[in-house]
């Protein structure tokens, strides 16, 4: 399949009708089942996967981040590997978070890594080290993703971000005409969504350029749910579009707020449906 990701993104959204994106990143003491840290896991996703499918509603994109499976066990690992498959089965993408970024050569190791032992339809990439270092990840595959770090939301993003270049603009806004220059259809950036007017003015630059590439936007926040950052679902969604964003390809990450939508309701037990209820919610916020 050559398609490139980011047109397979946009279909994908259309038939999800919404631009959800899960971010599966398990805490075990919030997972409540009884059993090895690898089992919680597996039996926490799997029984939230076959809710989604009893209820037929499903989010466009999973994003599970790599620490957290890499941080058990090497068995934990066998289960991301596990989960992206089911997911991917069922016709969701998976981005696999993992901010990678190195030399030629090492780089290359983890795109085959992400593309081709976890089989993931995208991964997450620092973009700092320049060219040579994000290439062998578009060059992998025609169709695979790769979203690299643009605009974050972190406290130590003014560390660099924000240093001011000689035309008066932040750095993360060289970063964006770099990323024109390198994409090829398969390239993203990461925004994040705890400032919607900041969103609003890197969509208008890549709009501008008549260039626009798929954003993977983490801190959405669901009424009423714990976890997010702040970034209310329907503000940042406004912005893109104020923006003249023409491209229905933008993904809205919410991770603990969906995989521990339970703890609003006060019933652990219920975590399955806890969780597609809050995945209901934050699509119909958009819609």
């Amino acid at each position: 399949m050559n398609t490139p990701f980011s047109d397979r993104l946009e279909s994908r959204i259309i038939q999800a009708q919404n631009p959800i994106c899960f971010g599966m990143d398990p805490v075990l003491n919030l997972i409540p089942i009884e059993s090895s840290p690898e089992e919680k896991i597996k039996r926490f996703y799997f029984d939230i996967l076959e809710e989604m499918l009893r209820r037929g509603v499903q989010p466009a994109v999973i994003k599970p981040n790599s620490a957290y499976y890499e941080s058990l066990s090497i068995e934990s690992l066998i289960v991301l590997k596990e989960l992206i498959s089911a997911y991917e089965a069922e016709g969701m993408l998976s981005i696999l978070d993992a901010k990678r970024g190195d030399i030629g050569k090492s780089s290359a190791a983890y795109a085959e890594a992400a593309f081709n032992v976890f089989n993931a339809s995208a991964v997450t990439v620092s973009p700092w080290m320049g060219e040579d270092s994000v290439g062998p990840f578009l060059n992998h595959s025609a169709s695979k993703g790769v979203y690299t770090l643009l605009r974050t939301s972190n406290k130590g993003a003014e560390d660099f971000q924000d240093l001011v270049q000689q035309n008066d603009k932040a750095t993360f806004f060289a970063v964006a005409q770099k990323l024109i220059q390198w994409d090829n259809g398969n390239l993203g950036a990461v925004v994040g969504a705890t400032k919607p007017q900041e969103l609003e003015e890197i969509t208008r630059f890549f709009v501008s350029k008549n260039h626009e590439i798929p954003f993977l936007i983490p801190g959405v926040s669901i009424p009423g749910v714990p976890g997010g950052q702040g970034g209310d679902a329907q503000t940042v969604f406004k912005a893109i579009k104020n923006a003249g964003s023409k491209r229905n390809f933008h993904v809205f990450n919410s991770s603990s707020g969906l995989s521990f939508a339970w703890q609003a309701t006060g019933k652990p037990q219920n975590y399955a449906s806890a969780c597609v209820d809050a995945i209901e919610k934050l699509s119909n916020s958009f819609n």
